[in-house]
């Protein structure tokens, strides 16, 4: 048999609702044919994502699920906010803010956007010390600024220090 002949037997016969179980074709109304029926029709169907770049946003809810570190926690206990890790913030890139408080448990929007930039002493041309490193941590940081964030970057190993949750907290109160 020619192999176009072939295709066109089997679209016909897919389209006519045959069921096609290990490369052997079942009418609808046969039994394996309904077996297989029912359980596609059992399952879950698949989860629609919700990109909004907000905490609605199915992606933050997940990364706040699933990430709680040193500096979410002294944050929270220190200051009452609740911080979100990993927080995409815009639905036109797929730029990220290592720790956010987008809003006051209040309800008071807030935007605050927290990076943590590790390597800047690095040698070479790595993370955010290259050229194209720093120029994607400008347009990160334009962008977040247009959409009305405000920004604090640290290093490393200024994150889990009283001078950081000073400067949180001063921001958290001007926008207050």
């Amino acid at each position: 048999m020619k192999p176009a002949l072939a295709k066109a037997i089997i679209k016909d016969i897919r389209e006519r609702g045959y069921v096609e179980i290990d490369g052997n074709f079942y009418p609808p109304n046969h039994p394996a044919a309904l077996r297989i029926t029912e359980a596609r029709l059992k399952r879950k169907p698949r989860t629609t994502h919700v990109k909004t770049g907000w905490i609605d946003d199915t992606r933050n809810i997940k990364n706040k699920q699933a990430n709680k570190d040193m500096f979410m926690m002294l944050i929270e206990k220190e200051l009452q906010v609740e911080v979100w890790p990993e927080f995409f913030f815009s639905t036109e890139r797929l730029f990220r803010f290592d720790y956010c408080i987008p809003v006051l448990k209040d309800g008071t929007i807030i935007k605050l956007g927290i990076e943590q930039n590790g390597g800047i002493w690095s040698r070479g041309n790595s993370g955010h010390s290259s050229g194209t490193g720093i120029q994607r941590d400008m347009d990160k940081n334009a962008l977040a600024v247009s959409l009305g964030w405000v920004m604090v970057s640290r290093s490393p190993d200024q994150m889990l220090t009283t001078e950081t949750i000073e400067l949180i907290k001063s921001v958290i109160n001007q926008k207050v």
